[in-house]
């Protein structure tokens, strides 16, 4: 049985949710490393459909997400009102 089960009773640590946070955004870092150097500086020569060849800097579309999985992602506390 490993040290940290994550059930009930460890949701509401700080300890856990700081543990979920920094689990999901290095999971993502570690999805998209392969295309983070064509997302900045470099660029990939792709030939399109036209039959020229184009210099092409990657980029991602909308993340479609429920609203906790957003709170999650943007790092933000979930149920404040900014009124």
């Amino acid at each position: 049985m490993s040290a940290f089960v994550a059930n009930r009773v460890h949701k509401p640590s700080k300890q856990f949710l700081k543990f979920r946070q920094q689990l999901f955004h290095s999971s993502l870092s570690a999805i998209f490393s392969c295309l983070k150097p064509y997302m900045e500086e470099h660029y990939d020569i792709v030939r399109c459909g036209d039959g020229h060849y184009r210099r092409v800097i990657y980029g991602l579309g909308p993340y479609i997400a429920d609203y906790p999985e957003q709170v999650l992602a943007a790092c933000i506390v979930q149920g404040w009102c900014t009124l």
